[in-house]
């Protein structure tokens, strides 16, 4: 009977050691990150009543009789199973998708945690604001452009300044509209008619005009003024004429085209008279907005100065079509000099007709600081619309492969430009498709800025943010994982440490030797099971209390055997 208490002492203790580790579940079920633990059991010794026996001739074999003396604590395993994340929006709060750990240590030894509830210490450290220890991360060396091979406690630079640095590339995306080709402009004006009653044509004389083809009205009479202007490509221009007897439609329309094509650069406007009488001005297809004529008035005054305005309603121009200028593209991108100073560099693209070319030509700011060579030259596609070519025109007996600045800001000079169009062949870069136009440009210098903010992404790249744009990487968070995660030891405070079971830690990267995520701005809530632990209650419940019904109905037995001797 002694073997039944006991046993049903064993059974007692068990399942208060299970009752132990459910209540710490239970309290951890708020727990940033906290693993649930369980409680496994096993049977003791047990006492070997009479052995087994072998089949012998015709008598069978016999098995063995045993009796248990109970049970004990077989182990106490941590499980990590993934818990659910909940965003915070703090960004130096970290929550790991995956089997890794944080890495942090108190200045001597390492530490491993789910928890990432992470704040910054007086110095710029991440840190565990419950007990100061620092996060581990892998550094970034700028000099090498490569993350340090040891960990160590991961600083961010807020305040620290980026120097300036100049522009090397001047790299060029985006598409071209290949239905770009340029279109003129055509107008007209109302019918005008001669003294025959017939539309005006070039010999007709000026004071031979009527208003109408019946009409007796004169529109123009000898000694009259003719008084035209317009704006050519957002350029004025402006004339007059004198009507005497001898003076024509011709004379006038010849004087209207002289002055058009007066506007430098701009030529090949035509202005005609069509078989019906009406005034007609066309700029070539080809030019484009830079000749487009508008607000063209032509007005007649007689010698006192007084309009005539019977001529001026029937020759306002109408029908106007706006010139397109798709084919010439403009980019004005800002790059900057060794001292920070920013230059403008505009370079305007433009279409050569019946071909898959374009001229460019580029300037800085105003025009004040000059391109010293590489200013002009040419850029080609496939047929296919992928880019194939930029070219420099030829700088007397060199062919310059970059722009190149005179400063003169005091800065290093000359400051040397490449451009960057894409490679030969794809489409990556320029690209001549029927698609909206989307040409920019982007430099690689900046001037100089202050560290004012950083963020984390999911490699766990700490990534800081300067005031003038510039983004650079600052560490990479360690994350490190085991072979034997429920092998570690619990420290305290979310933390584990390694143990000769848990194997090495083996430290890395997220996304690189390490397959995790890290998640900014969430924490890992625990995977606690409040169901599973109030159903695994009830059971230690039931079987702490089948374990005293032992002990007392053993007590009873061994009191009638007590009796046995009154």
């Amino acid at each position: 009977m002694m073997r039944s208490l006991f046993s049903g002492v064993s059974g007692l203790a068990n399942n208060m050691v299970r009752m132990d580790v459910i209540g710490n579940n239970v309290a951890n079920v708020n727990t940033i990150a906290y693993k649930a633990s369980r409680v496994t059991f096993e049977e003791t010794m047990t006492q070997m009543l009479k052995g087994s026996t072998a089949p012998m001739g015709t008598l069978g074999g016999s098995n063995p009789t045993q009796v248990g003396t109970g049970a004990r604590l077989g182990t106490i395993d941590s499980i990590f199973t993934q818990g659910s994340m909940e965003a915070t929006g703090i960004d130096t709060d970290l929550g790991i998708q995956g089997r890794a750990f944080f890495v942090v240590s108190d200045g001597t030894n390492q530490f491993y945690s789910r928890s990432g509830s992470f704040q910054l210490d007086g110095r710029g450290n991440l840190v565990n604001p419950a007990n100061g220890f620092t996060l581990q991360g892998f550094s970034y060396n700028r000099v090498t452009d490569q993350y340090d091979n040891l960990p160590e406690a991961i600083k961010l630079p807020l305040g620290e300044v980026e120097p300036a640095k100049a522009t090397g590339v001047l790299s060029f995306r985006g598409n071209f509209d290949a239905d770009s080709e340029p279109r003129g402009t055509r107008t007209g004006s109302a019918v005008l008619w001669g003294g025959t009653g017939s539309p005006v044509a070039m010999d007709t004389l000026l004071d031979d005009m009527k208003a109408d083809p019946g009409g007796v009205l004169d529109l123009l009479t000898v000694g009259d003024t003719i008084a035209y202007s317009a704006t050519v490509g957002g350029n004025p221009i402006g004339g007059n004429l004198t009507v005497d007897a001898v003076s024509t439609m011709g004379d006038l329309v010849t004087a209207i085209q002289t002055s058009l094509n007066s506007v430098s650069g701009v030529a090949g406007i035509t202005v005609s008279l069509d078989s019906n009488g009406r005034i007609q001005v066309a700029t070539p297809d080809g030019l484009g907005k830079r000749a487009e004529v508008t607000g063209l008035v032509i007005q007649a005054e007689d010698p006192t100065l007084v309009p005539r305005d019977d001529f001026n309603g029937l020759v306002a121009l109408t029908d106007t079509q706006s010139a397109r200028d798709a084919s010439v593209f403009i980019d004005e991108s800002t790059v900057y000099d060794s001292l920070g100073f920013s230059h403008v560099i505009r370079t305007e693209f433009t279409r050569l007709l019946g071909a898959n070319q374009f001229t460019w030509a580029a300037t800085v700011d105003d025009g004040t600081t000059p391109i010293l060579q590489g200013g002009t030259g040419k850029v080609t596609f496939n047929g296919d619309g992928s880019f194939n070519g930029l070219f420099f025109d030829a700088a007397g007996d060199v062919i310059p492969t970059k722009l190149s600045i005179s400063p003169t800001t005091g800065a290093k000079t000359p400051l040397e430009v490449e451009l960057d169009p894409g490679v030969p062949g794809g489409f990556a870069g320029m690209t001549l498709v029927r698609a909206p136009a989307t040409l920019a440009a982007t430099s690689d210098g900046f001037s100089k800025g202050t560290a004012t903010d950083f963020r984390i992404d999911r490699t766990g790249t700490v990534i800081s943010i300067f005031s003038n744009g510039v983004t650079r990487p600052v560490a990479r968070v360690a994350l490190s994982e085991f072979v034997n995660p429920s092998g570690l030891v619990r420290y305290g405070d979310n933390l584990f440490q390694a143990s000769t079971n848990s194997g090495k830690a083996l430290v890395g990267q997220a996304g690189g030797a390490v397959e995790a995520t890290v998640f900014s701005g969430s924490l890992e809530q625990s995977n606690v099971d409040l169901a599973r632990e109030f159903t695994n209650m009830i059971l230690a419940q039931r079987g702490f209390q089948a374990s005293a019904r032992v002990i007392t109905t053993s007590d009873e037995v061994l009191t009638e055997l007590i009796n046995l001797k009154r």
